[in-house]
This record gives structure tokens, C-alpha cells and sequence, in this order.
């Protein structure tokens, strides 16, 4: 189903499934032109485009890990994003993390942080997962937020909202004015200052998990790019932005 709508002075389409494989690949078919029958098909209307679902039946987190999507009144989303420069996915995925954690405190009582560098956390526990993923012409953002689950209904270590229907719109409402922000200003340094004051992880130790291997560091700081800064206990220092790291708190 499409809807043509507006955000603040934006306009944009929003097209609601009730299920999909995944909202990144739907919308990855959608730039590809796949259900265009008529030859009308143009990229750049779609930029500004939110591909949504009730269920996802394949959804996917970085590193190639699976993404659990329940349903319930969980929020699937995936825009289709023109940045103004070229920012990488990781400055990306950065930006995003912020859109979800300002709407989150414009809209609820909760108080959000950010695990590089995808993870957004309530009380510990994961709420929200993010994938910036590069096509041509475009940078499909997914972000997948837990929303009124039951402990059954999550994996572990995972948490969820608890929002009452309004309380939902007006979140998603908000989030959507917060990703169009946060995209235009891509190259404002105070956007990654508003990432680095919602770490979890600054000025903590962590573990650094690469495959099998696990290495302790200490966690100096968040680089402009979106780079985690970290030192070893050797005392060397290396700037991290590799998607096949992850890191967790020691």
C-alpha cells in the first residue's frame, strides 16, 4: 500500500507492507525498478522513500546476523536516502543512531544509549538495530525498533518499548522528521558530538570480538567518521571502523 505524505515541510511516500522478507531488500528491488511495469521508472523519485512492515520474515543486522522481527507493534523501516556528500555507511549508521535516540526522548520517558555502532539500549538491553546499506544512486537505511514484546517474544539480551498507539504515531513521526535531519546535516560536527554523549561505551573498558578472537581495550573516544578510538593495553592506539568488529563492554 502507498501513501503520499508529508514531514514537517517534506514531502515523502510511504509504502506499508504487512509482510516482507526484508525492508532493506524491498526497498533495494524498488531502486532496481522491479516493480515498475510501465516504464515510468525513476530513481531519484524515490529518494525520500519509506518502506515499511508489520513482519519480516528475513530481516538482517550487521555482519550478516538475522534480525528477529516478531511484529507485535514493532517498527520496520528502511528510508531511501540522497545524502548531500558521500558519507560512508558507518557515518551513516552514526546519524541514524541519533535520529532513533532523539526521537526516543522527544517522544517517551526513556533514556537511550548507543553501543557502536549500530546498537540503541534501554536499561541494558537492545531496542533498536540499524543497517546503512550502498546502492547506486542512493543509501537504503534500515532501522528495526522493538515495540510493546513480550520477554517471549525477544532474543536475549533484547529489550522493547512500551508505547500506546498515539504514543507510536507520534514516535514514528518523529523519527521520521529526526532520520530527514539528521541525513541533511550529514556533514555537521554536531551530530557525532550528540553520538558520543550517548555512549555506553566512551571512557569504559571494552572487548573487542573479531570471529573467535576476543582482545581487551579501553575505549578512548568516537572519531568524527564514526571510528571507534580505542587503546590496548600495550598501550598502541587504532581507530576501528572494520564491520566485522564488534564490541561489548568487559
Amino acid at each position: 500500500m502507498k501513501h503520499d505524505r508529508t514531514q514537517g515541510d517534506v514531502p515523502f511516500v510511504l509504502y506499508y507492507h504487512d509482510e516482507l522478507d526484508s525492508t532493506n531488500d524491498e526497498s533495494k528491488r524498488l531502486l532496481r525498478g522491479e516493480h515498475s511495469g510501465d516504464g515510468s521508472f525513476c530513481v531519484d523519485n524515490l529518494h525520500g522513500a519509506i518502506i515499511t512492515a508489520r513482519r519480516q520474515t528475513a530481516g538482517r543486522g550487521r555482519l550478516g546476523r538475522s534480525f528477529a522481527s516478531p511484529g507485535g507493534d514493532s517498527i520496520y523501516a528502511s528510508y531511501i536516502l540522497k545524502p548531500p556528500e558521500n558519507p560512508t555507511e558507518q557515518r551513516i549508521t552514526a546519524f541514524a543512531a541519533v535520529a532513533v535516540c532523539l526521537a526516543i526522548e522527544k517522544t517517551t520517558s526513556y533514556k537511550p544509549g548507543i553501543k557502536w555502532i549500530n546498537d540503541i539500549l534501554i536499561e541494558d538491553k537492545k531496542v533498536c538495530g540499524i543497517l546503512a546499506e550502498s546502492v547506486p544512486s542512493a543509501v537504503v537505511l534500515g532501522i528495526g525498533i522493538n515495540i510493546n514484546l513480550s520477554e517471549s517474544d525477544l532474543p536475549d539480551g533484547a529489550g522493547s518499548l512500551i508505547m500506546s498507539e498515539e504514543e507510536r504515531s507520534r514516535f514514528f513521526d518523529a523519527l521520521t522528521e529526526e532520520v530527514f535531519r539528521c541525513i541533511a546535516f550529514s556533514d555537521s560536527p554536531a551530530l557525532m558530538d550528540e553520538y558520543r554523549a550517548r555512549s555506553i561505551l566512551l571512557g569504559k573498558p571494552v572487548v573487542l570480538l573479531r570471529g573467535e578472537d576476543s582482545v581487551p581495550a579501553f575505549c578512548e573516544s568516537i572519531a568524527d567518521d564514526g571510528a571507534l578510538i580505542i587503546r590496548y593495553d600495550n598501550g598502541s592506539i587504532e581507530e576501528l571502523r572494520s564491520i566485522e568488529i564488534s564490541v561489548r563492554l568487559n
